[in-house]
């Protein structure tokens, strides 16, 4: 899916559902946590709620030394959709930039359930030489 595909389809779940909130949303914000820590080529994860809901949830990390930006991206679409996307919906798109990958997702708990939509912008590491791994 491209970016612009997945622009389309998340405002349409946009449109036809409402957005996560309170315990709920808090979850998330606490499942993003714990999944981006837990994975082996993460080290340094960041996580916060919004308050837009084109963005519910936003988190940074930092990958571990020596992770390529091909591992980086199959990293964070493992951990989206193995660990944190609502079986019900999920939409998602990486890109890649000159110093990370950057995942954007949106789900649905139900086809009438709430929605989070949530920005992921993991960084490669760089070697005491200032070089991009």
């Amino acid at each position: 899916m491209d970016f612009s595909e997945f622009a389309a389809v998340k405002q349409r779940v946009m449109g036809e559902s409402f957005p996560s909130a309170g315990d709920d949303l808090d979850g998330m914000a606490i499942d993003f946590d714990a999944y981006l820590w837990h994975s082996p080529l993460i080290k340094e994860v960041s996580v916060r709620r919004t308050g837009d809901t084109n963005n519910l949830i936003t988190a940074t990390c930092q990958a571990v030394l020596g992770c390529s930006m091909v591992e980086l991206a199959a990293e964070l679409e493992r951990v989206w959709l193995r660990d944190l996307r609502y079986s019900s919906f999920e939409a998602h798109v990486i890109t890649a930039g000159e110093r990370g990958v950057h995942l954007d997702a949106v789900t649905q708990i139900a086809p009438d359930g709430f929605y989070v939509t949530a920005s992921v912008l993991a960084e490669t590491a760089q070697s005491a030489t200032g070089e991009t791994t």
